[in-house]
């Protein structure tokens, strides 16, 4: 035969099925377009940009994440495609096409949709590339903008990636060919149609699963142990989730079916029995499209809620416009600190730059590591991250403008630790514990991120005989001393960043000092929190393009299904009218099902994904609540568009 036949066979089967071919094509073109855009972001140079390292980590992971998704969902969609297509390649073998010859047509097909996909997905990237840079750039509030530029490896890149994918995919529908005989292919599109069998053991390994899932996120006691155990709830409940509608679902279903007064009501009949014949294939499609829903409101909510938190999480971190803190990597004393502390401040003070300088306070602080063993402060780890401070009364009280007096034998401490003893045993030393409950403003506290301990001692000679004892019983390095300078400028952002430029050399001069302005945090913070709320537009969007195509692709495989089934039961008397009803109700059922359990995983999920965001610094419920319910507002409005446009699909196949 001819290669121009077997071109114009592929052609024309393209054409023909262009119900299939036309949403799998777009959504092709979109991935490829999507994958293109992050790997121009991953490749920018991010000239003259702070906190440009975590923002490529991020794009790289995007870029990653893209690859795997697309690979993934398009392979999935190609088994769809191909089933509904497994009666039209029987027909090539009985009228005469060897699979040699059928194979040979398979592949010009997967070589016409995928190049005019790539070529098509390449060139949409490029045009859109420039407006996402823009958005980037809104969303980062950097001072100055990036280029975009087009790498020429980034197409060879792109290309490759997806004619990796098609190819893939042209391998499975050949194996579906040859593997089978014309007499298989054309029973093909039947497949799944037998009655599943209920398993009973598998519903409760579901219920077992997801509970597990759902108790790890509830039971959750700070950030360290959220993020350790955040991906092993993550595979329970998918596990459980998948458990829950393949076993589960047909269980009820056969629960339903017994239920002799429920059953055998005309509406009931049919749609129990419909639902039931063909659920094992329905419920992985289900199951798919409940995971992609939670991918979706997880990537948006929390990358929304860490952009809008970012003030929040900035003023948690630093008080004032300029923070300096000296430290050392060898053991110190306090007054060798002190001492260093003094010549920074001098500096600062003498330095101005033109600036008034104001608000200014110095401080020194003994940080010990250990957990608590009752009430005695001993060396180790716990299960949750442990934080002892001590300061002096002189310090805190002229931090934060108090009037705290202590006995030599009493300590202070901040009520927000929730200490329940009114001893405290440190370095062998017994202190009666006294509670102060003051709204501190310049020294942050934030017992959210696991137990912090914050202490106010009588003197420095109690920090210093504490610190001795660490020495003497080889324990130095569990108790360590930090000294750190406040101050505020009078000057813009802008100010303050030339301002640093100029002071930074001269403090670093004088100690090893960790000097940052809040101006320059605020710039390295947008950078990272708005490149997270980028990376999570582009995957929920990415997501939401697969939960439309695995809809679609399921409501016309169904949609065909019924369309037989319909008919058998118009033909046996049954009125249009009902078979219209109940064939709604499914639709309905099968749609809502998968966002009602998405909805319920997020309200399950929230106290873990909290503990996650405290993290980043995010400490507001209001705002992670505020988020989430309105991710799923929306989403839930695209999901009713999407059912509102394939379920005319499913209809018009069925009537």
């Amino acid at each position: 035969m001819k290669n121009n036949f077997y071109f114009k066979m592929a052609l024309r089967n393209i054409r023909a099925n262009k119900q299939l071919y036309l949403p799998y094509g777009i959504s092709a073109l979109l991935t490829v377009s999507m994958l293109f855009q992050m790997l121009s972001l991953m490749s920018n140079k991010f000239e003259g940009m702070r906190g440009v390292d975590s923002l490529i980590l991020l794009f790289r992971f995007g870029s990653v994440i893209i690859g795997i998704f697309s690979l993934i969902f398009l392979l999935y969609t190609n088994s769809f495609l191909i089933k509904r297509r497994k009666k039209e390649v029987g027909l090539y073998g009985i009228l005469g096409l060897e699979k040699r010859h059928v194979a040979r047509i398979l592949f010009l097909e997967s070589l016409l949709v995928g190049t005019v996909t790539i070529l098509s997905g390449l060139g949409l990237g490029a045009l859109l590339g420039q407006l996402l840079f823009l958005f980037l750039n809104y969303l980062l509030k950097l001072p100055i903008q990036m280029a975009y530029s087009l790498e020429p490896l980034n197409f060879v890149l792109t290309a490759a990636v997806f004619t990796g994918i098609f190819f893939i995919a042209y391998l499975y529908n050949v194996s579906q060919v040859t593997f089978s005989n014309p007499i298989q292919l054309l029973r093909g599109e039947k497949e799944g149609e037998k009655e599943p069998k209920s398993n009973v053991l598998l519903f409760i390994l579901g219920l077992l699963l997801l509970g597990a899932g759902y108790y790890i996120s509830l039971t959750i006691s700070d950030p360290i142990a959220a993020l350790l155990h955040f991906f092993v709830a993550v595979v329970l409940v998918i596990g459980g989730t998948y458990l829950l509608f393949t076993s589960g679902s047909i269980y009820i279903l056969k629960r339903m079916k017994k239920n002799q007064k429920l059953y055998y009501q005309p509406r009931a009949f049919i749609s129990i029995s419909g639902m039931l014949y063909r659920m094992k294939q329905n419920a992985m499609g289900l199951a798919n499209i409940a995971i992609l829903s939670c991918m979706v409101i997880i990537a948006l909510a929390t990358t929304t809620a860490i952009y809008v938190g970012s003030e929040n999480a900035l003023g948690s971190h630093i008080a004032t416009d300029h923070q300096a803190t000296v430290y050392y990597d060898e053991e110190k004393t306090i007054d060798a600190v002190q001492a260093d502390l003094g010549k920074v401040t001098e500096r600062i003070q003498t330095d101005t730059f033109g600036l008034t300088i104001s608000d200014l306070k110095s401080f020194t602080y003994v940080n010990i590591f250990g957990i608590f063993d009752g009430n005695e402060l001993k060396q180790g780890e716990g299960p949750t991250f442990t934080g002892t401070t001590l300061l002096t009364a002189e310090a805190m009280n002229g931090l934060e403008n108090l009037s705290l007096t202590l006995e030599p034998n009493e300590l202070y401490l901040h009520e927000a630790a929730h200490y329940p003893y009114d001893t405290v045993v440190i370095a062998g030393e017994t202190f009666n514990v006294k509670i102060f409950d003051n709204e501190l403003e310049n020294f942050m506290v934030d017992t959210e991120v696991g137990e912090i301990y914050l202490f106010v001692a009588p003197n420095k000679e109690t920090l210093n005989r504490i610190l001795q004892k660490y020495e003497d019983t080889g324990q130095g390095y569990d108790a360590s001393v930090t000294g750190s300078v406040i101050w505020n400028t009078n000057t813009s952002a802008e100010g303050e960043m030339a301002y640093a430029d100029k002071l930074r050399p001269l403090i670093e001069k004088e100690a090893i000092v960790n000097y940052q302005p809040r101006a320059e945090m605020r710039e390295e913070w947008y950078a990272m929190t708005g490149g997270f709320l980028f990376l999570g537009i582009f995957l929920g969007g990415l997501f939401t393009i697969g939960t439309i195509l695995i809809t679609y692709f399921k409501q016309v495989s169904e949609g065909y299904e019924d369309r037989t089934r319909f008919q058998i039961m118009q033909k046996v008397g049954l009125d249009k009218e009902m078979i219209r009803d109940t064939s709604r109700s499914q639709v309905v059922w099968m749609f809502m099902l998968p966002i009602i359990v998405a909805t319920t995983h997020m309200a399950f999920a929230y106290p873990i994904l909290y503990k996650m965001l405290l993290i980043f610094g995010l400490n507001s419920h209001v705002i992670l609540i505020g988020s989430m319910a309105g991710i799923v507002v929306l989403f839930a409005l695209i999901y009713w568009v999407i059912y509102r446009l394939t379920a005319r699909v499913y209809y018009s196949i069925v009537q």
